[in-house]
């Protein structure tokens, strides 16, 4: 079972920051005790090498035989061992014991080869420290190399080794409790600008969208950056939500308050001839109603899904053959030609189809409704990495003064027909939510033209 970590930063700061010095207090204390196991280790084995040198330094030839006689000296260095208790064993040449302990026998190299040899054994019932040395004996009567092994217990290597580790730990307890406070004051005061940042949105009314005006340094200078730039989004959007719903209710207030008028017209009305009329009047607003509601219906979806669906691959000319079935009604109240142009290749772009066919519908709908006399002529075709969408008609068109403003909501003024005026905000929308633009243009055969100019997808390849 795996234990959670905390909901703040500080708090997982925190833990790593336990988590780090422990380990290194563990780390810490191992490598301590490394040091003080060698440097006991190295104290001890030179009293004992000294001690045993000594002893080899008593060695000599009496009257043909060797003898040997510890000096008090060797002893005296030993006892510097509070505790422990030493053995030691001098054998001549041939092996025989000179004096000291038979049972302590020599172990480790040759004399030839080796100088003082260390080793650990078990010896009168503990652990023993031994060391080994030898001297060479040459005289007229007696040659050959004698040997000196002296054995020492652990028990005062093993209390320096806790006196060292007691006096080391208590210095990294120390140095690790006031580095972990100080790492802890250090990461609370470098989380500081983070609360700071916290107040200052917290104390904020929800209709404050100017920029944040905070202390703070430059490593949240990018955060402090970041949030307003959301808040400039936010405040734009909420400008143009607040521009848009107040044109979109006094343009749906006025088919409604000619809906109602007519209505009520139409109780007074005596005559069939002034009735049908009538009821044609009441026709067209209800048309223009439904017309503009379905506009701001596909404005708000086009706005939704621009921020929130992922793109994905598009092929357009397939597209704009359901959206001219679609939004070409089949009875009209005059002679539409229309011309297809499609491209000779399939064309792929990067976006949402729902969004994409919004927008071409819209395109469409705006030329047959507002444009086309009797000819509308719609062209696919690629461009320098550009898709480029043509949608052309034999009507007056836009006077290129209205260009620039044409494409914002409710700008295009109405000719002969009522128009809602959201067609082409929602393909501009569109075009900009994938990186495109919506251009205006007369054609040489005298057609006015709207060119949607889209990114062309890069084409797959295929694994090899």
């Amino acid at each position: 079972m795996t234990t959670p970590m905390p909901d703040s930063i500080f708090g997982r700061l925190r833990l790593l920051l336990v988590a780090v010095f422990a380990g290194g207090a563990i780390i810490a204390m191992g490598a301590a005790w490394v040091f003080s196991m060698t440097a006991a280790t190295d104290a001890y084995d030179r009293l004992l090498l000294s001690a045993a040198a000594q002893i080899g330094d008593a060695i000599q030839v009496d009257q043909g035989r060797i003898v040997a006689l510890p000096p008090d000296s060797a002893f005296e260095t030993l006892a510097q061992s509070t505790g422990d208790r030493f053995f030691f064993a001098v054998r001549a040449p041939d092996g025989a014991v000179l004096t000291g302990y038979p049972a302590l026998t020599v172990t480790g190299a040759s004399p030839r080869d080796a100088g003082a040899v260390f080793g650990n054994r078990d010896f009168a019932g503990a652990p023993m420290r031994t060391v080994t040395i030898y001297r060479l004996i040459a005289s007229p009567t007696v040659n050959g190399w004698c040997s000196v092994v002296v054995a020492q217990s652990l028990d005062a290597r093993r209390r320096l080794v806790a006196r060292l580790m007691l006096r080391i730990g208590a210095i990294i307890l120390f140095v690790g409790t006031l580095g972990g406070i100080a790492s802890l004051v250090a990461v609370r005061r470098a989380l500081a600008p983070f609360d700071r940042i916290g107040r200052a949105l917290a104390e904020r009314r929800p209709q404050d969208t100017a920029p944040l005006q905070v202390d703070s340094p430059r490593e949240t200078q990018a955060l402090v950056a970041a949030i307003n730039h959301a808040l400039r989004r936010l405040h734009d959007r909420m400008s143009t939500l607040q521009s848009f719903t107040g044109v979109a209710a006094h343009q749906i207030r006025t088919p409604l308050a000619a809906l109602s008028a007519q209505t009520e017209l139409l109780l007074t009305d005596r005559s069939g001839a002034a009735r049908l009329q009538r009821v044609d009047r009441l026709r067209r607003h209800i048309a223009t109603l439904s017309r503009l509601t379905n506009q701001l219906l596909g404005q708000a979806m086009v706005s939704y899904r621009s921020e929130r669906i992922a793109h994905q691959r598009v092929e357009l000319i397939e597209l704009l053959h359901q959206v001219l079935r679609d939004a070409i009604p089949e009875s009209l109240e005059r002679d539409l030609s229309v011309d297809f142009e499609p491209a000779e290749t399939c064309l792929y772009v990067e976006g949402d189809r729902i969004s994409l066919r919004e927008a071409l519908v819209n395109l469409v709908s705006n030329a047959v409704t507002h444009g086309a006399r009797s000819l509308l002529r719609v062209a696919v075709l690629a461009d320098r990495g550009k898709v480029v969408v043509s949608v052309a008609d034999d009507g007056p068109g836009i006077d290129p003064a209205l260009w620039e403003s044409a494409a914002q909501p409710f700008h295009l003024p109405r000719h002969e027909r009522d128009g809602a005026g959201l067609g082409l905000a929602i393909v501009a929308d569109v075009a900009r939510a994938h990186n495109g633009e919506l251009a205006f243009a007369r054609a040489g055969d005298d057609l006015f033209e709207i060119r949607l100019i889209l990114p062309l997808a890069p084409i797959e390849r295929l694994p090899s």
